[in-house]
């Protein structure tokens, strides 16, 4: 017959070590784990089309990623949805560090704002590394008839309504929103599914106006193809020393800037995210990085998981009210 004392201490010590093993499996990963990471590919996930500054300075960091670890770190791009369907894929995918995304602060406030409506919704990314900044240019195709900023106000203000600005994401609209409240021009806004589509129709003529990373429309300047009227940047660049920025020109409310950040789906251990922020750091020092980061303009800043923390919860802020003021004009 069974001892029912003998019973309830063996049910009793099945729960403790049941509740102990979920107990367990909830700690942060050992640093000895951080210190093999990673021992499998890598994904790196990217919410813009194949081609464009943000992919290309993706692309670039994962190259030298993949010298330190050893293993592929593959680029999985997601557009659409202004960030969105990235973002989404990267809060499901497994904490482990094997999944990435590659975040704008834009991509991080849609997301955010989103999951906020569901609060069933799990939407801390864990910060891993700031990468630095893209300071955006204005651009104008040629056949506009303006030199400076304030002759491209003058000529909007008299022909409202016939100026097309064109914006492949959300930073780009904020900066042609931006400038459209501050001017008092009001121009038609056209949306495209990535840069690299905006370039032919800004050359052609068909779209008038753009305001995009520096570096993407730099060399068409220099060749007379385009107008580089002002940049967003908060002093001037070495690059376009004669270019004023839009503060110069009387518009400081212009003042999008491009953050890149490096960050890992909800619930990564902390470990494991100060251990691929050291090597996302090794790889901003790689001379290769740095000469493309050169060429694209992108002023490197990194940064700890925690001063990335910081960093994204002040841009949180700032997105999150234009998101308010400006939902009915974006797509």
């Amino acid at each position: 017959m069974t001892n029912p004392t003998n019973a309830l201490r063996r049910r009793a010590r099945a729960l403790f070590c049941a509740s102990l093993l979920a107990a367990t499996a909830m700690l942060p990963a050992s640093p000895a784990v951080a210190q093999t990471f990673p021992q499998a590919p890598v994904r790196m996930i990217v919410p813009f089309p194949a081609g464009g500054p943000s992919d290309v300075a993706a692309r670039t960091l994962a190259r030298s990623l993949e010298k330190t670890w050893g293993q592929p770190v593959v680029i999985d791009n997601r557009p659409g949805a202004n960030g969105a369907i990235a973002a989404k894929a990267a809060q499901n995918a497994t904490a482990d560090g094997y999944t990435l995304l590659w975040a704008t602060s834009s991509t991080l406030a849609v997301s955010y704002r989103q999951n906020a409506q569901d609060p069933t919704a799990d939407a801390e990314f864990v910060p891993v590394s700031s990468v630095g900044r893209f300071g955006f240019g204005l651009y104008v195709a040629p056949a506009v008839p303006a030199a400076s900023v304030a002759e491209l106000i003058a000529y909007g203000r008299t022909h409202p309504g016939q100026l097309n600005v064109a914006t492949s994401n959300l930073a780009e609209s904020m900066a042609a929103i931006q400038f459209m409240k501050s001017s008092g021009v009001n121009m038609v806004r056209v949306p495209y599914k990535g840069a690299q589509q905006v370039m032919p129709d800004l050359l052609e003529g068909r779209v008038q106006v753009n305001f995009v990373p520096i570096a993407a429309g730099l060399e068409h300047a220099r060749a007379g193809k385009l107008r580089l009227l002002a940049t967003s940047l908060p002093a001037r660049s070495s690059a376009t020393p004669d270019v004023p920025t839009m503060a110069e020109a009387g518009l400081p409310e212009v003042s999008v800037s491009g953050w890149q950040f490096v960050v890992a789906p909800p619930r990564t251990p902390a470990p494991l995210a100060d251990a691929i922020s050291r090597t996302v750091g090794q790889a901003l020092q790689d001379a290769a990085v740095r000469a493309q980061y050169d060429r694209q303009l992108l002023q490197i800043e990194p940064g700890t998981p925690a001063a990335t923390a910081q960093l994204v919860k002040n841009e949180m802020r700032t997105w999150d009210a234009f998101l308010r003021e400006n939902a009915g004009q974006l797509e």
